[in-house]
């Protein structure tokens, strides 16, 4: 349930806000809906993880992924057509840490009150 409310709210707040709007979206939904502190951070982890991965997608396939390899190309990748797949990953995967890592402040916030 945690999961499903995170990519919901947190996929309208970034169509009119700046990144970095998962972290409160995450803090608030560790805080009220999170049970144990691994669950918050899997559900904040796994939930932005998810929505970067489906989002970046969107925006890189249909230009058949030009400006994720030619990214790849500033960051010395190695010469191939899926650099693209090595950036889609890191960027998700820094977004789920900061989307966990909130979640999970949010269920500590939680157990302090």
């Amino acid at each position: 349930m945690l999961i499903l409310i995170l990519i919901i709210v947190s996929f309208i707040a970034q169509s009119f806000l700046p990144w970095w709007i998962i972290m409160p979206v995450c803090l608030i939904g560790g805080f009220f809906f999170s049970k144990s502190g691994k669950q918050a951070f899997w559900s904040g982890f796994s939930s932005i993880f998810m929505l970067w991965v489906i989002k970046m997608l969107t925006l890189s396939l249909p230009n058949e992924h030009l400006l994720a390899n030619r990214i790849g190309q500033v960051f010395m990748l190695p010469e191939s057509n899926n650099n693209w797949i090595i950036l889609l990953l890191a960027g998700a995967v820094i977004g789920g840490l900061v989307g966990g890592l909130s979640c999970l402040t949010g269920n500590s916030f939680q157990k302090t009150k």
